[in-house]
């Protein structure tokens, strides 16, 4: 009986030795590609769930979760502002703005105007940052957990095959296409579908576009009726006075979907039938 006891026991041991501690990811976009990535290896951990990095609020359970981790991956401080004093020196901690892996744009103003030393943080709409970040994630994981590397390669090759795929099949030449949205958020769209940002209602999504900001559209719109791209949350008594538009409700957070090729694709193509259903 001892005998037995002592092999559960060893058993036990080299079991919760070799198991791989889980891969955590911030925000809900990341968290797509991380599972792309570590498919029939492991299950990434989701951190914030439902929550956006700009309204986080940690719960003890998420602080266990990052405690437990064996690497947490997140967007970086532009993003995720309140996630910085815990993730900022944790040396288990690695930010995707931080790492010189992707291409950032800057912010522009509501009026098209670049805002110089700021970062437009919605890095992963651009379908080459999210190749290249699904890219980070196997490297990463394949320097803790060699014996997966093999697996964590390939499927980030099939990844950016499917991404690029879904890239070139809305890739529309000719003359850009001019647009508004509600807030900026889409600017890492626009060289994939060929778009020309056309200004924007407020440069916050929580915050009501101003009288001037309404008028100055008006005056500058490209077409008598104009593809606006806003959250569904934005009400219409907001963009009602803008006149001729074609709404497209769109969520650059991908926060409903499970696969984040679908997600880009399904995206890309409501952009795209917005855009064309304005007219001059």
């Amino acid at each position: 009986m001892n005998r037995i006891i002592a092999f559960c026991l060893c058993a036990l041991f080299f079991s919760v030795t070799w198991a791989q501690a889980p891969l955590v990811v911030s925000t809900h976009p990341i968290y797509l590609i991380a599972k792309e990535i570590t498919h029939g290896v492991e299950e990434p951990v989701l951190l914030l769930g439902n929550q956006t990095g700009h309204d986080v609020q940690l719960t003890p359970s998420n602080r266990k979760t990052i405690m437990d981790a064996s690497l947490v991956i997140w967007v970086g401080k532009e993003h995720e502002a309140p996630l910085e004093k815990v993730l900022g020196d944790n040396a288990k901690a690695v930010s995707i703005l931080n790492s010189g892996i992707i291409q950032a744009l800057p912010l522009r103003s509501t009026r098209g105007v670049v805002q110089k030393d700021t970062v437009d943080t919605h890095v992963w709409l651009d379908p080459n940052n999210a190749v290249r970040i699904g890219f980070f994630v196997a490297a990463l994981r394949s320097q803790q957990y060699p014996e997966n590397k093999t697996a964590y390669w390939n499927n980030a090759k099939n990844f950016a095959k499917e991404m690029l795929l879904a890239s070139q099949k809305v890739t529309s030449a000719g003359v850009a296409r001019p647009y508004w949205a509600y807030h900026d958020a889409y600017q890492y769209l626009e060289r994939s579908l060929n778009l020309k940002f056309a200004g924007a209602l407020t440069d916050d999504p929580h915050v009501a576009p101003t009288v001037a900001q309404i008028k100055f559209l008006n005056d500058t719109r490209p077409y008598k009726k104009m593809c606006l791209l806003a959250e569904s949350s934005a009400s219409p008594s907001q963009y009602r006075k803008l006149g001729a538009i074609a709404f497209q409700s769109v969520d650059e957070t991908l926060a409903k979907q499970q696969d984040f090729v679908v997600a880009w694709q399904t995206l890309a193509q409501e952009t795209q039938a917005c855009v064309l259903n304005a007219r001059k």
